[in-house]
């Protein structure tokens, strides 16, 4: 009886194998990242945390470019949707939650929260929801500026405006908002690039004290951000 159980077992655990594609490798790869990042804030290494999330971000990135050259499925798809809540959802909340709870315990648990909420909402609602644009900020953008902004950002005020922040994209990824899907293979690599360097000028300091790569994609997020509001989400397709 128990070497039939372990036989099911092992079919069972062959079949996951079995519909694992390239492009999820990537995906696997951005859940690790993901995960290693809430490891870190837990043992003190916040800004390393954060550049893990940027780390997780470019692989979400290489994952959507192998998906479109190689075979992927619905399993990617899901597979997909697991690792953004992971890596965007949940390890900006608890990154927030380490570097502003000491501002309002309370507040802050409730903006973590609701930041987590939102972003599971705005992925659920993208899973059943095929439009040629995003409706709502996608969660990675959303925990991408999140982590930057904190990253960036030095002042007695960071707590506040890191709250006022998070309010913001809980918002903005729930809302009926249009954001362009990023097709312009200038801007992928463009984006591409300054992920890397700015992972880079964290872990090699040759940036010295301020990371400029990391202002410089901080504002390339946050213009895509905007762009449904300022009219200029073209350049991004």
């Amino acid at each position: 009886m128990n070497s039939s159980g372990g036989s099911s077992s092992r079919e069972h655990e062959t079949g996951i194998i079995r519909l694992i594609r390239l492009p999820d490798l990537v995906t696997i790869l951005n859940i690790l990242f993901g995960f290693t990042a809430i490891l870190f804030v837990l043992n003190g290494y916040v800004y390393d945390a954060i550049t893990l999330i940027l780390a997780a971000a470019l692989a979400d990135g290489v994952d959507g470019a192998v998906a479109r050259r190689f075979e992927s499925g619905v399993f990617g798809e899901h597979l997909d949707s697991f690792a953004d809540i992971i890596s965007f959802g949940v390890a900006p909340a608890v990154i927030y939650y380490a570097i502003a709870s000491d501002y309002d315990h309370a507040l802050v648990c409730a903006v973590s929260a609701a930041y987590l909420i939102c972003g599971t909402l705005r992925l659920v609602r993208f899973g059943i929801i095929d439009l040629p644009m995003f409706h709502g900020l996608p969660i990675t953008a959303a925990g991408t500026f999140a982590v930057l902004l904190l990253y960036t950002v030095d002042s007695q005020y960071l707590a506040i405006a890191a709250t006022c922040i998070f309010v913001m994209l809980s918002v903005l990824m729930i809302s009926s908002v249009q954001y362009p899907k990023v097709r312009s293979m200038g801007v992928l690599m463009l984006l591409a690039v300054v992920f890397i360097f700015t992972i880079a000028a964290h872990y090699a300091r040759f940036c010295g004290s301020c990371n400029w790569f990391a202002w410089i994609l901080f504002v390339l997020v946050g213009i895509y951000m905007i762009c449904p509001f300022i009219g200029c989400s073209r350049l991004f397709e």
